[in-house]
């Protein structure tokens, strides 16, 4: 009886080892094959929070993305990977069995249409606040590799890493290596100014929509085509880069029209920034990101009066041409 119990007390025993080692065996082999999830090489590198012009999705939408990097010298399968825009709820939204190649970049749209057609076509099922939040990485276990947290980005600004640290890039690269952190206009207010602002517009220029916006007006005086990228146009000085005007050329002796709204955009050629002037405002300001260009200060206005340049001079228009020459009669004062 004695022998008996030996033996199966030798054989629970055994039992027990085979399954330690082969518990070890597991997790041995398992970091092996995840000690990108040590080394930190996956990391997201940029964001855009407010795409309004700059990079189409598949669908032909300006959506929002994440560009994540793979800096191991092997492919990494991300299915049961997860990405979110909270460190609480980290599992949000879960890779689906797509590859990252290695040394590559892959593009994640944070669109909210949840779907992945292909690894060059995956949507998050959420957006991101241009306020600026935390965004995380993490693995199949909810080990979090990497947590990104951003600042408050102007509109179609991505703000990413370079030079071994995070900043502004008016230049993004989806996809691809990022560039320089900042570039800087050198236009010259000589060259581009604002000529014309409305603030009660209850008639004038209505668009597509059937909405009278106020907006701003500004005139390339430059006698050439000028090239408008990163060019800005705020309220506020502590802000220069508030809302970032669409890199297009404006014709030598031409006018672009901005009207003034709660969101950026680009519709039917027409562009909306992110901003409104009210009487309580001081100022309007162009900007090049990092100088002031111009600072106009703002007038009271009646509704459906504009104020804007004419030979050299500001007038008061009753009849604006938003867009066009200030070629109708202007006034000194208007009561």
């Amino acid at each position: 009886m004695q022998n008996i119990k030996n033996i199966l007390s030798n054989d629970i025993i055994k039992i027990i080892l085979a399954f330690i080692f082969t518990f070890l065996l597991l997790l041995l082999f398992s970091k092996l094959d995840n000690t990108y999830t040590r080394e930190g090489k996956l990391y997201i590198t940029e964001i855009m929070t407010k795409n309004t012009y700059t990079y189409k999705d598949s669908d032909g939408d300006y959506s929002d993305y994440i560009e994540i990097y793979n800096g191991y010298g092997k492919d990494i399968n991300l299915e049961g990977f997860h990405l979110s825009d909270s460190e609480f709820e980290t599992n949000k939204w879960t890779f689906p069995d797509i590859n990252i190649e290695a040394n590559s970049y892959l593009v994640i749209y944070a669109s909210g249409k949840d779907r992945c057609d292909n690894k060059d076509n995956c949507h998050a099922n959420f957006k991101l606040s241009s306020k600026g939040e935390v965004i995380t990485l993490s693995d199949k276990n909810g080990n979090i590799l990497n947590k990104f947290t951003y600042p408050n980005i102007s509109n179609d600004l991505a703000y990413g890493y370079i030079n071994g640290g995070y900043n502004y890039l008016n230049d993004p690269s989806p996809g691809e290596e990022n560039k320089e952190k900042l570039k800087y206009s050198n236009i010259s207010n000589k060259e581009l100014f604002i000529n014309e602002y409305m603030l009660h517009n209850k008639r004038s220029n209505y668009d597509s929509s059937g909405v009278y916006n106020d907006f701003v007006e500004l005139y390339n005086n430059s006698g050439k085509d000028l090239d408008l990228k990163n060019i800005y146009l705020t309220d506020r000085e502590d802000n220069l880069m508030k809302y970032k005007i669409p890199n297009i050329t404006l014709k030598k002796n031409d006018y672009l029209l901005i009207h003034l709204s709660d969101k950026s955009k680009v519709v039917n050629n027409l562009i909306y920034a992110n901003f409104k002037l009210g009487d309580d405002d001081k100022f309007i300001i162009l900007s090049n990101g990092k100088d002031i260009l111009e600072k106009i200060e703002l007038v009271k206005l009646i509704d459906n009066v504009s104020f804007g340049k004419k030979d050299d001079k500001w007038l008061y228009f009753t009849k604006p041409t938003p867009g066009y020459e200030n070629n109708t009669h202007g006034l000194e004062e208007i009561k």
